[in-house]
């Protein structure tokens, strides 16, 4: 685990390195007009590991809300919050499974207007990310620490309101009773935006 968290870090700071890198040497690219910005997504969950997908599917539906504030002309900052609440099936044994996940994560990026109505944000950060599962008349609980990466293609549809379409692909894990546990995954993801 130590080792990825520090994998991850160096992936993530060599992403701001070159974040913050592309911002100083294009002066002439557009600066947005606002400072902050809200989404709310529903995306798509793609869990890295098997046995999650093989008891709750493929893909799990989850809520995302997200805040990205400009510090730096085109450098932010960001954070994020997502929650799954999935029921599932154990087919080898025919038993229910219940799953309830948090994914907190924050990070920094950088924001691009790529003409009048298109802004492309591209994020690396850290995130914590927590579950909770019954199963066979047992509770299992973890969390872990770990990184994300991610871009998000924003359209204006007005001035101040943008729908976007994001991707996102985050690793972490924990030990539990029963072995290692990976609790990152693949994540796409449509939303609705405010710019202010």
């Amino acid at each position: 685990m130590k080792q990825t968290i520090k994998k991850g870090l160096k992936l993530i700071l060599l992403m701001l390195l070159m974040f913050f890198s592309f911002s100083l040497l294009s002066p002439g690219a557009e600066m947005p007009d606002h400072k902050f910005m809200v989404t709310a997504n529903g995306s798509l969950f793609f869990s890295s590991a098997a046995s999650y997908r093989q008891i709750y599917g493929q893909a799990v539906f989850m809520p995302e809300i997200k805040i990205t504030r400009l510090v730096y002309r085109n450098i932010s900052v960001w954070g994020g919050f997502g929650w799954i609440a999935k029921k599932g099936l154990i087919e080898e044994v025919n038993e229910p499974a219940q799953i309830r996940q948090t994914m907190l994560s924050i990070g920094a990026g950088s924001v691009y207007r790529l003409n009048g109505k298109l802004q492309l944000r591209a994020e690396a950060g850290l995130t914590f990310n927590s579950f909770k599962e019954e199963a066979l008349e047992e509770t299992l609980k973890g969390s872990g620490l770990g990184w994300k990466i991610g871009a998000n293609l924003d359209y204006f549809v007005w001035k101040k309101v943008f729908a976007t379409l994001s991707a996102s692909f985050s690793q972490a894990g924990d030990e539990v009773e029963t072995g290692k546990v990976k609790l990152g995954g693949f994540l796409l993801g449509v939303g609705l935006g405010f710019a202010f």
